[in-house]
C-alpha cells in the first residue's frame, strides 16, 4: 500500500504498484524537505544534519513545533541531537523502533558538525 504513506487516498483495501509506491515516497520527501527548509530558514545546516531533520519531521510531523528545530537554528547542535530521543512515545508508551530510528536520525545529525 505504500512505504509508510497516510492520507486520504489511502483507505483498506488500497492497493498500489511498487512504481505508485515509490512515486508517493519521492512526493512525501520533497514536501518534507520543504518544510525543514521553511523552518531553517537561513540557518547553517549541514547535508547530514538536513537529512536527519527531514527524516524526524517525515515520521513526527513536528519541525515547525519541536525545540529542536530551535535549538538547531541557534547553532546548539549539541542540545538539538539530544532532543531527537525525545520523540520515542506513541500512543503514551515508548517504543523501542521510536529509540532506534531517534538514535540513527542523532547519529546522522551529529556526523554533519
Amino acid at each position: 500500500m505504500g512505504w509508510g504513506a497516510t492520507g486520504n487516498d489511502v483507505r483498506p483495501g488500497t492497493v498500489w504498484t511498487r512504481q505508485q509506491c515509490d512515486q508517493r515516497l519521492e512526493e512525501d520527501i520533497a514536501r518534507h524537505a520543504l518544510d525543514v527548509k521553511c523552518a531553517l530558514g537561513d540557518c547553517q545546516t549541514s547535508q547530514e544534519q538536513f537529512d536527519a531533520l527531514v527524516s524526524f519531521h517525515f515520521n513526527t510531523g513536528a519541525i515547525g513545533r519541536a525545540t529542536l528545530t530551535k535549538l538547531h537554528c541557534r547553532g546548539e547542535f549539541d542540545l538539538a541531537a539530544a532532543e531527537f530521543g525525545k520523540w520515542r512515545y506513541a500512543s503514551g508508551r515508548v517504543l523501542e523502533g521510536l529509540v532506534r530510528r531517534r538514535r540513527e536520525e542523532a547519529e546522522l545529525y551529529r556526523s554533519g558538525r
